[in-house]
């Protein structure tokens, strides 16, 4: 069993602070029901084939070779058997890597923030360590929950005996950037929500943080489709400094499509807009609506809306909203058509593209009764990403090797997400494609005829899916050949510019965290 680390103390002020920017991370940590399932697809009672792996990981999962996922061969398995030939870093063992994973199960604001990253990461760990580990290191795995407020205390545990964080992400993460930082703890987080923490040193990010560009592709595939709402467009935001300049560059992005914007508020961020909000929407005209709160449970929103017996004609979110409280709302509200553009395979594709089958089942080898979320896919993305730097960097297991190797001109995480280069900070662009995924009472529904698809068969992917909203912001990446994984030992330079991020806008303030109790840990 994996380990769990968690404070116990926090303040009102943080607690209060974790409703601030949950709407934008997909706060879901319940179980589900059969009938609120994410998506339909292998697996999930939708028709699709069930999971073939076993709970000890030891089975082969999908198609290909066992420690095979997707087009990435290999990631897993007992290797060569060769020493070390450098002086191991904190964390290696000849036999063993030490890594943790952090979310926010325990957060009082939110129970279950960020669990989903643990499910994978245990899921992960299971599969890999079944096949003989990486290079036959196994990895122990230590689930650190920062609870929201105990960010920089679960950091500076992890410095103590870990390797790396992997997979993982916190609100408030820009708390844990100098205890990370200081004892040169490498990161490969599944997501990262602070500007100081998108920026630090030490860390390879799978999904960026673009903050000089923004999508414009996916509103445009909209208004093709539906152009009676292009001049009726209304922006819901969050009412706090950090979060008001995603909904800017959301708007940026709709007048740049040729939409117009009739309507657009940033409310207090907790409980989820009502009736107030909803008549100046009315009001307004608004047949479009743009926002971030599908992120969370939204019901009562809908529910004002079905008492006014009003709704907009369309709903537009980023992925985020692939949750189950989105499903939720669909099967039992009257919402509208309601779309999302994840960069990623949505798990109904997944009889098409092995990928997402082997994403699903490594899942169940932890939870074998749950869906793919957004947070699981981006969790996965970190893992496979880490493991294949892992694997590359064989027997002189360095952290400068494993975050040189990280770096990557075009990477898709074997087929799961759409194809990009791994580069700098500095060089982080919102992805070129995405997907068009709608919200439907049986699960999320791929539409093919909405997303044009013409890349890697599911992906709409054009330079012209993304424009500047700020100087200095990066150029397009060049065109580039399918993704692949370079052979051990060979140096993989990442180009000028690009990200196959997910464009998530930058929720949460930082500062020091409140003292904190001992975490408690439980280590397998």
């Amino acid at each position: 069993m994996a380990s769990t680390s968690a404070g116990r103390r926090g303040t009102r002020r943080r607690a209060a602070a974790g409703l601030l920017v949950v709407p934008l991370l997909v706060a879901v940590g319940c179980s589900r029901s059969g009938e609120d399932a994410v998506a339909k697809g292998p697996g999930s009672g939708g028709g699709g084939p069930a999971a073939t792996g076993t709970k000890d990981g030891k089975a082969p999962v999908g198609s290909g070779a066992p420690g095979d996922f997707g087009t990435l061969k290999d990631v897993c398995g007992k290797g060569d058997g060769k020493p070390l030939t450098k002086k191991a870093d904190r964390g290696v063992t000849e036999k063993q890597i030490s890594v943790s994973v952090t979310g926010d199960p325990n957060a009082p604001a939110q129970p279950g923030l960020g669990k989903e990253f643990f499910e994978m990461a245990d899921g992960f760990t299971k599969w890999c360590n079944g096949l003989g580990g990486i290079n036959g290191r196994t990895i122990k795995l230590t689930q650190r929950d920062a609870a929201l407020s105990n960010v920089g205390t679960v950091m500076t545990a992890a410095c103590q005996s870990d390797f790396m964080v992997v997979g993982g992400g916190n609100p408030f993460d820009n708390d844990g950037v100098k205890a990370r930082t200081g004892c040169k703890l490498g990161a490969f987080p599944a997501y990262v929500v602070g500007e100081e923490s998108a920026k630090a040193d030490l860390q390879v990010l799978a999904v960026g943080l673009p903050t000089t560009t923004t999508v414009v592709g996916a509103y445009k595939a909209v208004f093709a489709a539906r152009p009676e709402v292009k001049a009726k467009v209304g922006l819901l935001g969050q009412n706090m400094a950090s979060l008001r300049p995603a909904m800017a560059r959301y708007k940026a992005g709709v007048e740049a499509a040729g939409g117009t914007v009739v309507f657009k508020e940033d409310v207090p961020v907790m409980p989820p807009p009502g009736r107030t909000t909803l008549e100046k929407m009315k009001q307004a005209g608004v047949e479009m609506l743009i926002t971030t709160w599908l992120a969370v449970d939204s019901a009562s929103m809908f529910r004002e809306m079905d008492a006014m017996n009003w709704h907009p004609k369309v709903i537009v979110s980023d992925a985020s909203a692939y949750n189950r409280y989105t499903l939720a709302s669909a099967k039992n509200s009257k919402i509208p058509d309601t779309y999302i553009y994840p960069t990623y395979v949505p798990q109904s594709l997944g009889d098409k593209n092995p990928a997402v089958q082997k994403a699903l089942e490594i899942l169940h080898l932890a939870e074998p009764s749950k869906d793919l979320e957004f947070f699981h896919m981006s969790g996965i993305n970190s893992w496979l990403l880490w493991a294949s730097a892992v694997k590359e960097c064989g027997t002189e297991l360095t952290t400068e090797c494993v975050l040189a190797k990280g770096k990557r001109a075009n990477w898709d995480a074997g087929g799961l997400f759409a194809p990009g280069p791994i580069v700098e900070t500095k060089d982080v662009r919102a992805s070129d494609c995405f997907t068009m995924v709608k919200a439907t009472a049986k699960g999320f529904e791929y539409d093919a005829a909405l997303t044009k698809p013409n890349k890697a068969e599911f992906f709409n992917c054009d330079p012209a899916n993304v424009v500047a909203v700020a100087p200095g912001a990066p150029s397009a990446p060049p065109p580039s050949a399918p993704a692949t994984t370079p052979p051990a030992g060979e140096a993989t330079a990442p180009p000028a510019t690009g990200d196959p991020g997910t464009g998530n806008p930058p929720p949460a303030d930082g500062g020091e965290p409140p003292p904190a109790a001992p975490p408690e840990e439980v280590t397998s």
